[in-house]
C-alpha cells in the first residue's frame, strides 16, 4: 500500500530546499561511495567495463539546477542513483552485458564462497546455482577486490504467470541449496532477498539496472517475454553470511538469523543448532509466505494453486531443527509432488489471492488463449533454460 502522506513528505524532502533558497545546488550531487566509483573509472576501462554516463569523470547532469531542472531530473537517465553502496552497475565493452561489480572485503566469506562455486567444476554442474562470479577484480586499496557477476533482476518481477513457471523457481533453489549443503556450506540467510533471476532471455531490448521497467537506454518501456517462452535463471546470492565447514570435522552449531524478515524459532530462542537445519527453515518459510499463506510482513496476500506444497513445507519450518528432513531428503520430496501435479494445473494463472473479483473472468479468457499459443510452440509446462555453455 502507498502512503501519500510519506510520498508527499519525501517530494517536499527534495524540492523544499530548493524553494526555500538553500545553497545546495544539486541534490542529485555524486556522494561518497559514488565517487569511489567515478576514481576508478579508467581502471575498470581498462578491464573492460563501461559505467553509465553519471559515473564518469567529469560528469554534468543533464538538466538545470534550478527547481523545475531538479523536478526534471527525478525523471532524468543520470539522476538514476545506484541502490547500494557497494554495487554498481556497468557494461562490457566486449559484448554490452550488464553487470554488477560488488565491493568485498578480501578473505571473507562473500569472497571466499562466490569464487568457489564459480570455479570450472562447480560451474559445469547443472544443480550447482549459485551467482556465477565472471571476474575478480584487484583494486588498489589492497584489502578489497571487485566481484563481477551478470546483473540480474528480483524473483517476482515480473510476477509469475503460471503454477508451472514459479516450480521452475522453486526446483532451482532447491536444488541449489542441496549443493551448497552437499559441498559443506550453509547459507545461512536464503530468504527471497538473497536470490535474484538472470533474465535476460525475456527482454528484448536490455532494461536499466535502476529502473528496470525502463529500457536501458532510456528510450522507453522495457517489454519481455514470458517466463514460459523464454525461460530465466534463478540463483542463490549474497553469502556474506554463509559458513564453510571442514567436512573432516563435526558441523558446528550456529546462532540463527533474522533472515526475510523472520527469525527462524532457534533464533527466538536464542538457541546454537545446526545451520543446515535452519537454511531448510527458511527456505520453507519462503514457500510458506511466498506461495501459500502469505506474507504478513510485506503485506503479500499469497498465490493461488500451491496446496500440494502444503505437507512438505510444514515439515520444513517444525519448531525443533532435528526433527526437520535434510536438503537431501526435500529434494526428492519435491520432485515427487511435482511429477503428480496434473499439467493443466501446472499451466493455471499464478493468481494473487486478493486478486479483484471483476477482472478475474476477463484474464482466465486470455490466459486460455495465451496457454493454447505456448503449447502449439511445444513451451513445457515447467519452463526449462537453455544448458549454460
Amino acid at each position: 500500500m502507498v502512503n501519500n502522506n510519506n510520498n508527499d513528505s519525501h517530494f517536499e524532502e527534495v524540492i523544499g530546499p530548493l524553494r526555500r533558497g538553500s545553497r545546495r545546488s544539486n541534490i542529485y550531487a555524486l556522494d561518497t561511495s559514488e565517487e569511489w566509483w567515478v576514481g576508478h573509472f579508467e581502471y575498470l576501462r581498462e578491464r573492460g567495463y563501461m559505467m553509465r554516463p553519471r559515473y564518469r569523470p567529469g560528469w554534468k547532469p543533464s538538466y538545470d539546477q534550478d527547481l523545475r531542472g531538479i523536478y526534471k531530473g527525478m525523471f532524468a537517465e543520470d539522476s538514476q542513483i545506484m541502490v547500494h553502496s557497494a554495487i554498481m552497475d556497468a557494461r562490457r565493452i566486449s559484448d554490452s552485458l550488464v553487470v554488477a561489480m560488488k565491493r568485498v572485503k578480501i578473505s571473507t566469506s562473500e569472497d571466499q564462497i562466490a569464487t568457489l562455486f564459480s570455479d570450472d567444476a562447480h560451474n559445469s554442474d547443472p544443480h550447482n546455482h549459485c551467482v556465477r562470479i565472471i571476474e575478480v577484480l584487484p583494486v588498489s586499496e589492497g584489502n578489497e577486490k571487485i566481484l563481477v557477476m551478470a546483473w540480474m533482476r528480483e524473483v517476482m518481477d515480473p510476477r509469475f504467470r503460471t503454477v508451472g513457471e514459479a516450480v521452475q523457481f522453486l526446483k532451482e533453489m532447491v536444488e541449489g541449496l542441496q549443493y551448497m549443503h552437499q559441498n559443506n556450506v550453509a547459507h545461512r540467510d536464503c530468504s527471497m532477498n538473497n536470490m535474484a533471476m538472470e533474465a535476460n532471455a525475456m527482454y528484448t531490448r536490455q532494461y536499466h539496472p535502476v529502473r528496470p521497467k525502463k529500457r536501458y537506454d532510456w528510450s522507453g518501456r522495457a517489454l519481455h517475454h514470458s517466463r514460459t517462452r523464454c525461460p530465466p535463471r534463478y540463483y542463490l546470492i549474497d553469502f556474506g553470511q554463509s559458513r564453510m565447514y571442514d567436512p573432516s570435522q563435526p558441523r558446528g552449531t550456529e546462532y540463527a538469523l533474522r533472515s526475510g524478515g523472520y527469525t527462524p524459532p532457534e533464533g527466538l530462542a536464542d538457541t546454537p543448532c545446526d545451520p543446515f537445519a535452519t537454511d531448510v527453515f527458511l527456505l520453507g518459510n519462503l514457500m510458506r509466505t511466498t506461495f501459500l499463506d502469505g506474507d504478513t510482513w510485506m503485506e503479500e496476500p499469497g498465490i493461488s494453486g500451491f496446496e500440494f506444497l502444503r505437507p512438505l513445507v510444514k515439515d520444513m519450518v517444525v519448531d525443533d531443527p532435528s526433527k526437520r528432513p535434510t536438503m537431501d531428503e526435500v529434494v526428492p520430496r519435491f520432485s515427487d509432488i511435482i511429477d503428480k501435479v496434473p499439467w493443466w494445473k501446472l499451466r493455471a494463472r499464478a493468481t494473487k489471492k486478493d486478486e479483484f473479483l471483476l477482472v478475474k473472468p476477463f484474464r482466465a479468457v486470455y490466459h486460455v488463449f495465451w496457454t493454447a499459443s505456448m503449447m502449439l510452440l511445444l513451451k513445457p509446462a515447467i519452463p526449462s533454460p537453455k544448458p549454460l555453455h
